[in-house]
C-alpha cells in the first residue's frame, strides 16, 4: 500500500477527468481499488479512451458497469425495505449512500461502491422496524449493545447484495449547530416507487459524511482520508441545488468541529479543481491537519510521529454534551487519556478499506 499511496495526486487527476503526469497505472488502480473509487475513472477512461492502455480500459469499464448492476439491486433493496417499514409506519430517514441511491440517476449511481444501506429510525420505532425488516426476511447479523451511547443494528438476507444498517441518531449530532426540529426543516419527502422516505438536504447530507469520517470513523484523529466519501462531497457542493460553503459551515458547532469540516474542505480543494471561497480564511489548525493528510498519505509509516497533531484542539472536544459536565475548578484535559491514545495507535497500525 505504501508504494500506491505515492500515487494519490495521479488518481485524483484521473477522477477530475484528467489524464495524469506519470501514468504507472498499475500504482494508480491498485490505489482505486483500495480507496473503492475505480468506477469512478470511467469519466477519464470515456474522455482519454485512445492513450490509455487496452487492460486499463477494459478493467475500468468492466468493473462500472458490474458496479451499475450491482446498484440497481440494491435500489430495489431499499425501495422494498423503505416500503417494509412503511407497513408498519415508520418513514426511515436514508443517510449516506442509501441517499444518493434515492435521489441519483443511474448514471451517477454506478460510479459509487457500497456495502450497505443506512437508515435512520427513531428511538422509539426500533423494535417496529426490526419486525417490519424481519417480516420480509431480514434477520440481525449484529447489533450493539445498551453500553453503548451509539446504538446501530446490521440486518441482513440472503438474497440480498448489501446490508442494511438501521441507526437511531445521525453520527454524533453533538457537533451540529442546530436542534432536532432544526434538523427536521431540513429533511424533505422521496418517493421510491410506492415507498416514502426522507432524505436530508444537500447541506445536512455533506455535514453526515464529514462527522461520520472525521469522528465516528476516527478520521480527524488518525490523519486517514476517505477518497470514496470526499467525491461524494464534491458531488454534492458543485450540484446546481448543492449547499453553499457559509450554509455548511453555519450548521457546524464548535472550534474542533469547524476544524474538521473546514480541514475535509480544504483537503477536496487541494485534490480536486474546486475553488476555495475567497472571503473564508484559510485557517492554520486545517492547513496543518490537510499538510499531515498529504504527507501521510504518501510516506505512511510517518503516520505514527504525526498522532500528536490530532490533538491540536483536543481540548475543544464537545465532552460535556456526550458525558456529564467537567465540575468547576478542574480543567479540560489538552491531551487524551493513555487508553485513547492506545487505541489510536492500534487503529493507525489496522489496514482499513477505502482509507489511505
Amino acid at each position: 500500500m505504501a508504494s500506491s499511496s505515492r500515487k494519490l495526486l495521479p488518481l485524483c487527476d484521473c477522477l477530475g477527468g484528467r489524464l495524469p503526469r506519470r501514468g504507472d497505472w498499475k500504482s494508480i488502480i491498485a490505489l482505486a481499488n483500495h480507496t473503492l473509487t475505480t468506477p469512478s475513472l470511467i469519466a477519464c477512461v470515456r474522455s482519454h479512451r485512445a492513450a490509455l492502455p487496452e487492460d486499463v480500459v477494459a478493467y475500468v469499464q468492466e468493473l462500472h458497469d458490474r458496479n451499475a448492476i450491482r446498484n440497481e439491486r440494491l435500489s430495489a433493496q431499499l425501495e422494498e425495505a423503505v416500503l417494509a417499514l412503511n407497513r408498519v409506519g415508520i418513514i426511515p430517514l436514508l443517510i449516506k449512500g442509501a441517499a444518493m441511491l434515492a435521489t441519483s440517476p443511474p448514471s451517477a449511481r454506478a460510479l459509487r461502491l457500497m456495502s450497505d444501506l443506512d437508515l435512520i429510525v427513531r428511538p422509539d420505532e426500533i423494535d417496529a422496524a426490526k419486525k417490519g425488516l424481519a417480516a420480509i426476511g431480514y434477520s440481525v447479523d449484529y447489533e450493539s449493545d445498551g453500553q453503548q451511547t451509539k446504538w446501530y443494528a446490521d440486518l441482513k438476507r440472503p438474497c440480498d447484495v448489501g446490508m442494511i444498517d438501521l441507526h437511531h441518531a445521525f453520527p454524533d449530532r453533538s457537533f451540529f449547530n442546530r436542534t432536532l426540529d432544526d434538523l427536521r426543516s431540513h429533511l424533505r419527502p422521496v418517493r421510491l416507487g410506492t415507498a416514502t422516505a426522507l432524505v436530508p438536504s444537500p447541506a445536512l447530507r455533506a455535514l453526515v459524511l464529514v462527522v461520520h469520517d472525521q469522528f465516528q470513523d476516527y478520521d480527524y484523529w488518525t490523519g486517514r482520508i476517505d477518497l470514496r466519501h470526499l467525491l461524494d462531497l464534491r458531488e454534492l457542493l458543485i450540484a446546481p441545488d448543492g449547499p453553499q460553503w457559509d450554509e455548511l459551515m453555519a450548521m457546524v458547532s464548535g472550534t474542533l468541529a469547524r476544524n474538521a469540516v473546514e480541514a475535509r474542505l480544504l483537503l477536496l480543494t487541494t485534490l480536486f479543481d474546486i475553488p476555495w471561497p475567497a472571503h473564508r480564511p484559510k485557517r492554520l489548525v486545517p492547513r496543518l491537519q490537510v499538510r499531515r493528510q498529504l504527507l501521510q498519505a504518501r510516506i505512511p509509516p510517518i503516520r505514527y510521529f504525526f498522532l500528536p497533531m490530532g490533538f491540536l484542539d483536543y481540548r475543544s472536544h464537545p465532552r460535556g454534551r456526550a458525558e456529564p459536565p467537567v465540575p468547576d475548578g478542574r480543567k479540560r484535559r489538552w491531551f487524551p487519556k493513555l487508553a485513547t491514545l492506545r487505541f489510536l495507535v492500534s487503529l493507525s497500525h489496522q489496514y482499513r478499506a477505502g482509507k489511505i
